[in-house]
């Protein structure tokens, strides 16, 4: 494949990546009336969801510095959302665990976050609905280096 091939499919995917910043644009708005930054939301969503319990697997999952997210949680255990617990397999860990507040927190933000995703998509047919969420699962699978997220 010549290079000037890869650099036109470049500009199709940067094509893209913008749409669909802006499309979920909505999403991000609503964050901003609410006390979390995106950031936040994503670290209450991995504990809600179990794919991490560690600031270690947290900042690995997520892309971030340990030293902001060290800030992050911090912050979060001051407010009650987040419990710590010592790791019984390694003594260096500890264990996160979102409290009562830390769901009760959560869970008006997944509940919009799924109200904006159904509103794109009862715009479409369902047939539609479905050859798009096969497409973002082949955009997964194609970029994600194997890695399976399952349901967000």
């Amino acid at each position: 494949m010549n290079d000037s091939a890869v650099r036109q499919r470049a500009h199709v995917v940067r094509h893209f990546n913008r749409f669909y910043t802006q499309r979920i644009g909505a999403l991000h708005e609503r964050l901003q009336k609410s006390p979390f930054s995106l950031t936040e939301v994503r670290v209450l969503h991995e504990l809600q969801r179990g794919r991490a319990n560690t600031a270690a697997a947290l900042a690995r999952n997520l892309g971030l510095d340990s030293g902001y997210l060290s800030r992050l949680l911090t912050g979060f255990e001051r407010r009650n959302l987040i419990s710590r617990r010592p790791s019984e397999a390694d003594a260096r860990q500890s264990l996160l665990t979102l409290t009562d507040a830390g769901r009760a927190a959560y869970e008006p933000l997944d509940e919009a976050a799924n109200a904006e995703v159904c509103a794109q998509l009862i715009r479409l047919d369902p047939a539609e609905q479905e050859q798009l969420v096969a497409a973002m699962q082949l955009i997964e699978r194609l970029l994600g280096n194997g890695i399976q997220h399952g349901e967000n």
